[in-house]
């Protein structure tokens, strides 16, 4: 990514965010706001339930509704073939509820009917929801590239009554890509390299402030939010930190781009036990990489470290699954990850430095376990 050759800012967000317990009650009043044909994609795990109770929610109704399950892999296919289901609707509103394929496949119907664009996750384990982008896979799953759209999604909708009854496992990982968002920002801000608002822009004071809202707060309410959410519970401190994994992190990497964590998040999959890991998860890991390798001030690795040890975020090989690498195996993630981000630092990277980093933040997770 080259540096920014003038000074023009800009900032990308969604129309409207909407964040409360049992919101997704008020769904049919959020749609009309936007049209009376609605299409909802929902993903196989929620279908069932949703579906009934859409159709009684819009019975007696202007509206007209197709509740259509989520074939399970955003593909150009399945976008395809959602696209042709609702040819008849001819839909004014698309909602995508589910986890990050499933929302992204929606947000492409929606986008190829102009259709206005309402977005509902059930984790907060990332923050998709708030981007104007779908991430593209073949059948198998392998990443083929993403599809950027002109505006980021209308509404996005959280009922964090649904959000802080699933897996804990989500939530955490959300927390890891988050904790990205500023460390990512800043190296960014430093090279003055292009945020993702269309051809991309200089980053705004608001994406500054934003991102590091979202740092703060997750540290500072993570361990509790964890705590309660693992009871079920649904305090301010799990309010707070799923608004800042969805559309606090959402905002900042849409205005302020990616830098060396995602790097290592992409490069590492090329190891098959790291693929089955969550996104955030390895994204975590990769911040430590990103600020060892930065040379960042040892208080900052140190407090990333104590706090991953306190939530279930991985810090040393052996959490990644990949406890028997060898060096061989190592120099590929660091190559691979050359593909991704790491030109957006403010100075040069190669893999030797990538590889140095890699080993040195397992070395470092080891010692303060």
């Amino acid at each position: 990514m080259s540096m920014l050759q003038h000074s023009t800012r800009a900032w990308g967000s969604p129309s409207r965010y909407i964040q409360g317990r049992y919101e997704l009650d008020n769904i049919r009043k959020h749609t009309e706001t936007y049209g009376h044909r609605v299409f909802f994609l929902i993903d196989v795990f929620f279908f069932a339930d949703l579906k009934k109770r859409f159709e009684a929610l819009y019975a007696d109704s202007e509206n007209t509704i197709h509740c259509e399950q989520f074939g399970g892999q955003c593909t150009e296919a399945e976008i395809l073939r959602c696209t042709e289901l609702v040819k008849e609707l001819k839909p004014e509103v698309v909602v995508g509820i589910g986890g990050g394929k499933t929302m992204d496949t929606s947000k492409a119907v929606a986008d190829n009917y102009g259709a206005a664009m309402v977005i509902v996750p059930t984790t907060a384990s990332t923050d998709a929801p708030a981007m104007g982008l779908s991430v593209i896979y073949t059948p198998e799953g392998e990443h083929i590239g993403a599809r950027h759209y002109h505006k980021n999604p209308d509404l996005v909708l959280l009922d964090t009554d649904i959000l802080c009854k699933a897996p804990i496992r989500f939530l955490v990982a959300g927390m890891g890509d988050a904790l990205s968002t500023y460390l990512e920002c800043r190296a960014n801000i430093q090279s003055a390299s292009p945020n993702y608002v269309n051809s991309g822009y200089a980053q705004s004071i608001a994406c500054q402030a934003v991102s590091k809202a979202c740092h703060e707060t997750v540290l500072s309410k993570g361990i509790n939010a964890k705590i309660a959410a693992e009871q079920g519970l649904c305090t301010k401190d799990v309010e707070d930190v799923i608004e800042a994994n969805t559309l606090l992190s959402g905002l900042g990497v849409q205005n302020g781009s990616c830098a060396g964590a995602h790097s290592i998040a992409e490069g590492i999959t090329v190891l098959p036990p790291c693929a089955k890991l969550l996104h955030g998860e390895v994204v975590a890991f990769g911040c430590l990489v990103q600020l060892i390798v930065e040379g960042a001030p040892t208080a900052e690795i140190d407090q990333l470290y104590d706090f991953f040890n306190a939530v279930g975020l991985p810090t040393t090989f052996a959490d990644l699954g990949i406890a028997e690498a060898t060096d061989e195996d190592i120099m590929k993630v660091a190559e691979a990850s050359m593909h991704s981000y790491w030109d957006v630092e403010p100075f040069t990277v190669n893999p030797r430095m990538v590889f140095d980093g890699i080993k040195m933040a397992d070395a470092l997770g080891k010692l303060k376990k």
